[in-house]
């Protein structure tokens, strides 16, 4: 086996570990379970956001799947033609041509695409274009073959059926593994449920909203309007908080609004049982965050990130250090704005708000200011914005 030969199979099985990893991570990315991808480094080189967009399948199979499927027949055509287990003929090196050559322009039409159309770049993707291309090179005169060799395109459904046969099995095995991971993350079942939650939103009744009573990323001339009530110790809240910042990395144009909901009597009227005052304090710090370092985006994504160890606290007080340590701002201060009337009266009227607007639980989520169902979904909020 030539040293080319060997780092050729190097470089095709990373290949195909980059795909399996895109594969698991774009269902994590659809059902939202996943978090943020070690990829997704800042809104332009995301994975998260190609995984959402519409080109990342094709007739619901992740292109990341096609992609390890063909890459995997790809490295045994090399294997088997490498140690000799396969004739070294020109149909052998013609068809692991062909492989390179088509894994090399899909490379460059989905690059085209991801700047072009999804204006995001996913960097482990980015890898494997690189490396379809150094595959190119490294692979192309792999076997070497006699000009006076026999060669006809009607070998293939003769003599050689067998590679039609292989590239064929690449679609019927990314049918299947689409398949059984689908299964796996209840994807199927969570799609046939979408039309029905897509059906009462848009028969419910639109709501007014304050917009400026909350936390906003700010987006300006937005193209759909996200709201959502959450409750800073509420478990399906800090789920919804990974799925929703997932949904909004790939959709830059959607002005979304945090609005406090404790399900405290203490600050929030439209409980009726008052708790320790805890749930309120964290909002407090929030809503004060942004008021006093416009860092409210930064704290909301904090407070749920730490979910588990904030969740013992029963004084909101005692993580002013950490504010401090974390954002940089003054303890004093954040007391001063967290204990004053107008932030109150402000955890008071999103209450009042979210009330009004039908909220019976939390996360409840807005588009276009009606109620979606199972609107923290990646997948719900895609096609309701489509």
């Amino acid at each position: 086996m030539t040293k080319k030969a060997k780092l050729l199979l190097v470089t095709l099985f990373i290949d195909v570990c980059v795909f399996i990893y895109l594969t698991m991570h774009h269902y994590a990315v659809k059902t939202g379970i996943g978090g943020s991808s070690i990829c997704s480094i800042s809104s332009k080189l995301n994975c998260d956001a190609a995984a959402l967009s519409s080109y990342s399948e094709v007739l619901n199979i992740p292109v990341a799947v096609l992609g390890a499927a063909f890459h995997l027949v790809l490295f045994f055509f090399v294997l088997f033609a490498s140690l000799g287990w396969a004739e070294n003929s020109r149909y052998l090196k013609n068809t692991i041509r062909f492989q390179l050559v088509v894994s090399a322009v899909v490379s460059v039409i989905m690059a085209a695409i991801s700047l072009i159309f999804v204006k995001v770049a996913c960097p482990f993707c980015v890898v494997t274009y690189v490396l379809s291309l150094v595959n190119l090179a490294l692979g192309w005169n792999l076997l070497v073959t006699s000009p006076k060799d026999p060669f006809d395109v009607s070998g293939y459904f003769g003599e050689y059926k067998s590679h039609l046969y292989a590239l064929i099995a690449v679609p019927a095995i990314a049918w299947l593994v689409s398949g059984m991971v689908s299964s796996h993350y209840r994807l199927d079942e969570m799609r046939k449920y979408v039309p029905e939650k897509l059906a009462i939103w848009k028969g419910s009744a639109e709501q007014n909203f304050d917009l400026n009573l909350g936390i906003s990323n700010k987006v300006m001339n937005p193209r759909h309007t996200l709201v959502e009530y959450a409750d800073f110790k509420c478990p399906h809240c800090r789920d919804a908080s990974k799925s929703i910042g997932l949904f909004l990395g790939s959709n830059t144009d959607i002005l979304f609004i945090f609005k406090p909901f404790p399900l405290d009597g203490t600050c929030n009227p439209a409980i009726n049982q008052k708790g320790d005052g805890s749930r309120c304090g964290l909002a407090a710090i929030a809503l004060c965050a942004e008021k006093l370092a416009t860092k409210g985006q930064e704290v909301t994504h904090w407070l749920f990130e730490n979910q588990e160890k904030f969740y013992p606290v029963t004084d909101a007080k005692t993580l002013y250090p950490e504010v401090q340590e974390k954002f940089g701002i003054d303890p004093k201060a954040l007391g001063e704005c967290a204990d004053s009337a107008e932030i109150y009266d402000a955890l008071k009227k999103s209450g009042e708000e979210g009330d009004r607007a039908g909220v019976e639980g939390t996360p409840t989520v807005y588009l276009n200011g009606k109620k979606l169902p199972w609107g923290h979904v990646p997948e719900v909020l895609k096609q309701a914005v489509q």
